[in-house]
């Protein structure tokens, strides 16, 4: 029977481009060359569209392929912002070899040594306030941050006036600082047992203002120098005025604190105004000056360069990021320069100081008379 050879139509549909196998079988069945023809003409046609097509897509997206992924932008370190607390645990103690008459304790940072017997609870509440220091400044906006480098700096607790002095303590002083040997001598007979007398650096419940105050001053020791005094001075009193106890610190409540602190010295009832010395007297005076002022002057009167000083390190450091910015500057030109000592631009930046300081510190409860010269200078 003859076989019908009817002429196969290519299909319009297009055929799969990677159907070989396919292709295959049909050239194998088909037994006409006219249909093998018409077959390979249709691949052909699809081969000469879909090659194209497939040049273009890799070559468009070829460069979006090879491209290196774009790098991820570290974030911004932010500045560290000024503290609103701080508290210190209790730091660990170790028990050194005793030397010079005197029990030694090491903590992270420090030598502590005891010419006197001293209860371990009052060793351990001595060596936190002492650590809080270092726990504090490292995490400050502005370098202060600066202690003797070298070996631990020693805080003795010397057990007479006679053993103070001796080490080279000013007479009827209760702590000093000395730079040259990086030592800070506290009175610990005062310190374990404080005065009752209102004008004592001491006050009888135990506010350790006095350890704040020279600790402050040895964590400025790079400064030695090239400081202006009323800073110096003002720095140790700001954050002994701030610190609440046991390493503990409020920036929150610094004005009520600041107040409670200078009424310490001067309580309300008995001075309603508190008279200060002017801020340009302050700014000019040395601490060869500095010292002469507490000399000469009354034992109610010493305190008020403190006063001022501590007033006006306030006013840098809780007056806005321009005027912390102000000061950190100012610092880290004096840590580069041990002899910058330019005290003037800091107050001569702001017209009316004090009366700025008058009109502040009046709705927090003080009222200040800045006067050319302390009353007894």
């Amino acid at each position: 029977m003859p076989i019908d050879r009817k002429e196969t139509v290519p299909s319009e549909e297009p055929l799969p481009f990677q159907s070989l196998p396919y292709l295959c079988l049909e050239l194998f069945a088909l037994p006409s060359s006219r249909q093998l023809q018409s077959i390979i003409d249709a691949y052909q046609q699809k081969l000469a569209y879909v090659l194209p097509m497939r040049i273009l897509l890799i070559l468009f997206f070829l460069p979006q392929l090879t491209a290196q992924e774009p790098a991820v932008e570290e974030p911004a370190v932010e500045e560290p912002k000024w503290p609103s607390r701080l508290q210190t645990t209790a730091p660990s103690l170790q028990a050194l070899p005793e030397k010079d008459d005197a029990q030694n304790w090491a903590t992270s940072h420090f030598i502590i040594a005891c010419e006197l017997e001293v209860p371990a609870p009052q060793l351990t509440r001595f060596a936190q306030t002492m650590e809080s220091i270092p726990k504090l400044f490292q995490q400050l906006p502005i370098p202060l941050w600066a202690p003797p480098q070298g070996n631990k700096a020693v805080i003795r607790l010397c057990a007479t006036e006679t053993s103070f002095v001796a080490r080279g303590g000013p007479v009827e002083a209760s702590g000093c600082y000395h730079p040259r040997s990086g030592e800070i001598l506290i009175r610990g007979d005062l310190f374990l047992n404080p005065p009752q007398s209102k004008n004592a650096r001491l006050q009888t419940e135990r506010d350790d203002d006095l350890l704040i105050h020279e600790l402050t001053h040895l964590a400025m020791h790079q400064y030695n120098g090239s400081l202006p005094t009323w800073l110096v001075e003002g720095l140790a009193e700001y954050f002994s005025a701030c610190h609440t106890g046991r390493g503990t610190y409020d920036f929150t409540q610094s004005h009520l604190l600041i107040r409670q602190h200078i009424e310490k010295f001067y309580p309300r009832k008995f001075h309603p105004t508190l008279i200060l010395p002017s801020a340009q007297t302050l700014a000019r005076t040395s601490s060869r000056g500095w010292q002469k002022v507490n000399q000469i002057s009354k034992p109610e009167d010493r305190y008020r360069q403190y006063a001022c000083a501590l007033l006006l390190t306030h006013y840098y450091l809780e007056g806005g990021k321009k005027r912390q910015n102000e000061l950190k500057t100012y610092l880290n030109e004096a840590l580069d320069n041990a002899r910058y000592r330019q005290a003037s631009p800091l107050i001569n930046k702001h017209k009316d100081l004090e009366k700025k300081l008058s009109n502040y510190w009046k709705g927090k409860g003080l009222i200040l008379d800045f006067k050319a010269r302390t009353a007894s200078s």
